[in-house]
């Protein structure tokens, strides 16, 4: 097999390996509020809606490591990895003495068992590999191969999710419906305390036989456990007042306020997660006129959004995609950029024929611009975000009428049907650029108006040039190269224009230093700070105590 083996040495536990000083300071329990409110029900299954935020991550851990911020692969229970000449199979190598919390050994077969669970019940495939074309999954000595339908080297990312547990648990239950799973075998760094669990709290300990080593060379974590303590949106900015969080992933609208209290030690940091966006829609008049949409553009800064909502979030560019990204983004934004320009908007629109009549509204053939801007019922930040932008639509002359609609029905169908002129959406921008576009912009999502438009493609735009680029990337094993793609993909959507990004929906991340040390920053952004899943594990293994 031609091997595309990352150092295993130079890149294993990289966010971990970074620690602070010469000798990492070990101890002390972390105070952690997690996302769910209310009472708190005894669920660690990771094939449950319902299992608690430690359940992956904490407790069960996957083959690899896919860092959210920078959309890196990295080793994690395999410890490289290597794709076929024909790019359809992928085989990963599992690491050697692997424990569970028990004592017991992870084996390859445990691996086999978990990935085939996902071919037997689609409501166990947490990847998605299986539909993602998987045919076959094989195991020989300490590897585990993967075998697909299509050349698809994207499918790397989902290996992130396959979550491994083990086969002499899970095969006596039914995995889909045990609710007996209260003291997880599993291979993470902590474990549950005896007796710790009540429906306000719980707490985690670190577990004795975690395979990964810290800077001293001892068994991580540095810190002595995790304390679990639910809370609603309510308290939490008083608890995070009076101290008794480490960690919250909440937001908090006077966040200034909590930093003011103790600003040595009381941080946030907000990373950029789902795009939020002023949808035009590309198939009808006049939004089909790239110049009218290049000049409904002209007339947006978000800059001035951003700063009226509390808390800020991060303002988008016309590459619509996140900082970390930025450098696909480049040429394209020296060439096509679009600032506010309030007179280059209203002299795009009188060349296309438009004039201003009585009402300050510019005109064509006894057509006003002027159009309902569609948001969802009660989401109050999205609401005042659409009152920003119809003000500052309404100096280049476009009208735009706030017309609040309930989510589901009518607000998301009509969207997807085509039924609408203007609206505030939002797409999951996933993990990278290529994940993200894919699901935006890709002809495969498209559909005409009446016909429904799958999820996020609902703005009936498509490119050809793009098509191409996208489906490139997934027989292009090469990053350099697929950036290039990348690169063509932000060009074309930016020349083509067919929405304006506004902002980036904030991550909520606020901590304080006052008792450990570790936590990624805007400085210091290794990895994306959620409460779910693993991107909060390489956080918890770098904590240390103060």
């Amino acid at each position: 097999m031609k091997k595309r083996v990352l150092l295993a040495v130079a890149l294993c536990l990289m966010a971990i390996a970074l620690t602070f000083g010469q000798t990492p300071k070990r101890g002390g329990v972390l105070r952690m509020t997690p996302a769910k409110q209310g009472v708190l029900v005894q669920n660690f299954n990771p094939f449950s809606p319902a299992a608690l935020e430690s359940t992956i991550g904490c407790f069960y851990e996957t083959l690899i490591y896919f860092n959210m911020v920078d959309g890196s692969a990295n080793p994690w229970l395999a410890e490289n990895w290597a794709w076929s000449k024909d790019l359809k199979t992928i085989a990963f190598t599992i690491r050697s003495d692997l424990k569970y919390n028990d004592g017991s050994a992870m084996t390859v077969d445990d691996v086999l068992y978990s990935a085939l669970l996902g071919k037997e019940n689609k409501a166990l495939d947490l990847s998605g590999l299986w539909s993602e074309g998987l045919q076959t999954v094989t195991a020989s000595g300490k590897t585990v191969s993967f075998t697909f339908a299509e050349v698809n080297v994207t499918t790397l990312e989902k290996f992130g999710s396959l979550v491994v547990v083990p086969k002499s648990v899970w095969s006596k239950v039914d995995p889909l419906t045990w609710t007996g799973n209260l003291s997880p075998v599993s291979t993470g760094p902590f474990m549950l305390e005896a007796g710790s669990f009540n429906e306000q709290s719980y707490k985690l300990v670190k577990n004795p036989y975690y395979w990964q080593k810290g800077k001293d060379g001892k068994a991580l974590p540095y810190i002595d456990g995790i304390q679990y303590v639910t809370t609603t949106n309510e308290q939490v900015g008083f608890k995070l007042m009076a101290g008794e969080y480490d960690w919250a992933g909440y937001a908090l609208p006077n966040i200034e306020d909590y930093v003011k209290a103790d600003p040595e030690n009381n941080k946030y940091w907000f990373p950029e997660g789902n795009l939020v966006f002023l949808y035009m829609n590309n198939l009808k008049a006049p939004f089909d006129n790239v110049n009218v949409r290049k000049a409904i553009a002209a007339a947006i800064s978000q800059r001035d959004i951003t700063r009226k909502m509390s808390p800020s979030p991060a303002p988008a560019t016309m590459s619509a995609v996140k900082s970390t990204f930025g450098e696909i983004a480049k040429d394209a934004m020296t060439k096509y950029d679009i600032k506010r320009d309030v007179a280059k908007a209203k002299k795009t629109l009188e060349a296309e024929g438009y004039k201003l009549n009585s009402k300050g509204i510019y005109e064509k053939a006894g057509a006003e611009l002027s159009f309902k801007l569609y948001v969802p019922t009660g989401w109050t930040d999205w609401v005042g975000a659409a009152e920003t932008v119809a003000g500052q639509l309404k100096e280049i002359g476009v009208e735009a009428i706030i017309t609040q609609a309930a989510w589901p029905d009518p607000y998301q169908f009509a969207l997807e049907k085509g039924d609408w002129d203007f609206a505030i959406n939002f797409i999951s921008v996933g993990s990278t650029p290529h994940t993200q576009f894919t699901r935006w912009v890709h002809s495969s999502r498209y559909a005409p108006l009446g016909e429904k438009a799958l999820t996020f493609s609902n703005m009936r735009y498509k490119n050809e040039s793009i098509d191409k680029a996208l489906d490139a990337y997934r027989s292009e094993p090469s990053p350099v190269v697929q950036k290039q793609f990348m690169a063509t993909v932000v060009e074309q959507f930016m020349k083509d224009t067919p929405c304006v990004p506004l902002f980036f929906n904030p991550t909520w991340f606020i901590y304080t230093t006052r008792n450990f040390t570790g936590f990624p920053s805007p400085a210091d952004p290794y990895a994306w700070p959620i409460v779910n899943g693993m991107q909060k594990t390489p956080i918890l293994l770098r904590l240390q105590k103060r």
